[in-house]
């Protein structure tokens, strides 16, 4: 049977197919990961940025197709993850401009939906990359409005634009020498392409599809993790709640609100806007939204039970509710030793994540509204993150700054030039500048078995990556230490520093240290407990 129009429930339906396609494969789009690396999670941060877009989608149901284009672009913005996700994100967000004021959306629609999608995902990019999810979705674009030109029917021009994007997809590593290297297609083109055919899938089903079994099978959020140095009542309440009007303009919602509280956010469009903010009113919250329209999905929280939850953690590390402050910081880490130097060395909230598990932007948001500061600092400390935490920057009422850094060795140096009274912008250039002044490098364990750089690397082999990229092999985390440092160390060095990960006990770090030392009596040496997963030793050279 044909279809020639769909509304916004099928949209939903649809989308909520096409999540559920990729949870069932993300596994392997995860292996296709270029790097034998334990954070090879596009499938993972796909789904999980298409999780949240069908968790906004399910509260606009029959609503017209451009509104559930709209709350689906939202959802997957705010819990967009890694590169990945983000890039999908934008996908969504030009489809939905494209669908704007449309009851139903027809094949011709659809088509040009994903090409605005594609123009609006590479504008998001600093420095497009061809082989990737992009050139993918921009030929699945291209192929469909070809056959929604010649043909009318939906579910032909979706299948047009899938076997597009096959084709396109296998051309990925001539495009792309370094996935040819590997011996793979791009990980992200691939998870399109899944999610993709569970849409066409969902459009072909007329029962509605349950996503709660899948729902149960996510790890419990990220955010349920941060770690605050720095924690203010001053307002106790924490209210969300949706408007649902006409012609609402968010500026103006915002400053009717701002009195009332503080770490506010306000998203959305003229019809649709969710409101979050930390009130000790939020009676006054609710009947000061109102005026726009009619309310739902309205949720409070007594933030104060949370902190007497932690009250007596607050205690024993003797930390004190601080004023207001100029600068405040916001970076991603994860070990027991990591997060207490990031504190140490001025960081406000450490949110826990980075390899495996990448924040999204909405936790990433929400840490940067925490903060008991004008302007914030990110440290992404990850290459996967730094997207996420750039969308951050439009997203928050707050100034918000993205100092780029890929490791926590990189934070670490940057941190040097930080002044939490400085101005924003010439500190974070201070820190660019002075992040750029360290080596570093990591070792872990291949998790496949890969081809790059030359290196012929097996599953469980040692491998030392320098600067992102696999330099070393070996069957001993000390020996691929060693050969690192034979790389990095120059006659200006002088300072060499590691932190040990969870696997690695305090004995075999020591000797590895005076090991190091041994070899390179001109440089000070120092090692330090990270408690990093999967990653044996983090390492750098200045």
């Amino acid at each position: 049977m044909s279809l020639f129009y769909i509304n916004g429930n099928d949209l939903v339906r649809s989308v909520k197919a096409g999540c559920i396609k990729l949870e069932h494969n993300r596994d392997s789009v995860d292996l296709l990961n270029v790097f034998p690396v334990p954070d090879g999670d596009t499938g993972t941060n796909m789904y999980l940025t298409l999780l949240s877009a069908v968790k906004e989608g399910e509260k606009n149901l029959n609503q017209p197709v451009s509104k559930a284009a709209r709350a689906i672009s939202m959802g997957s913005l705010m819990g967009a993850r890694g590169n990945s996700g983000v890039i999908l994100s934008q996908i969504f967000r030009g489809f939905a401009r494209t669908l704007e004021g449309k009851e139903q959306a027809n094949a011709m629609d659809l088509a040009l939906a994903f090409k605005a999608g594609a123009q609006t995902a590479y504008e998001a990019v600093m420095k497009p990359v061809e082989g990737t999810i992009l050139t993918v979705i921009r030929e699945i674009a291209a192929a469909c409005e070809t056959e929604a030109r010649k043909d009318s029917d939906i579910v032909a021009t979706l299948l047009a634009g899938i076997a597009t994007g096959y084709t396109t997809l296998e051309r990925t590593p001539l495009l792309l020498p370094v996935l040819k290297e590997a011996g793979v297609v791009d990980a992200g083109g691939q998870g399109l392409i899944y999610f993709l055919e569970g849409v066409v899938e969902g459009l072909a089903q007329e029962k509605e599809i349950e996503l709660d079994d899948y729902r149960e099978k996510i790890a419990p959020a990220v955010s349920d993790k941060i770690i605050r140095q720095d924690i203010s009542l001053e307002f106790q309440y924490c209210t969300e709640v949706l408007i649902k009007g006409l012609e609402m303009d968010t500026d103006d919602i915002k400053d009717h609100l701002r009195p009332l509280g503080d770490s506010m956010l306000v998203v959305g469009g003229d019809e649709l806007v969710k409101v979050h903010i930390h009130s000790n009113h939020p009676g006054k919250v609710l009947e000061t939204c109102l005026q726009w329209g009619q309310l739902s999905d309205i949720k409070i929280n007594n933030m104060l039970e949370e902190v007497h939850e932690h009250i007596n953690n607050w205690e024993n590390t003797g930390l004190n509710v601080s004023k207001s402050k100029k600068l405040g910081l916001v970076a991603v880490g994860v070990g027991e030793g990591i997060i207490e130097v990031l504190k140490s060395l001025g960081v406000d909230t450490v949110i826990e994540g980075g390899q495996t598990m990448n924040p999204s932007t909405e936790e990433l948001l929400n840490a940067c509204n925490q903060v008991n500061a004008e302007s914030i600092i990110i440290l992404p400390n990850n290459s996967n993150i730094i997207m996420a935490a750039q969308q951050v920057v439009e997203l928050c009422d707050k100034q918000v700054v993205v100092v780029p850094t890929k490791s926590i060795m990189q934070a670490i140096t940057a941190l040097i030039a930080y002044d939490p009274e400085g101005e924003t912008e010439e500190i974070a250039a201070a820190m660019t500048e002075e992040m750029q002044e360290v080596k570093y490098a990591e070792v872990t364990h291949a998790v496949r078995d890969s081809s790059i750089n030359g290196l012929s690397i097996k599953a469980g082999d040692v491998i030392g990556i320098l600067d992102g990229g696999i330099t070393v092999t070996s069957s001993s985390p000390q020996d691929v230490l060693l050969k690192l440092l034979e790389q990095m160390v120059d006659e200006d060095s002088s300072l060499i520093t590691f932190f040990f990960g969870d696997e690695i006990d305090e004995d075999e770090a020591s000797q590895v240290n005076s090991t190091i030392e041994e070899h390179y009596s001109d440089c000070d040496v120092e090692y330090h407990f990270g408690g990093q997963p999967h990653y044996s030793y983090l390492l750098s050279v200045e």
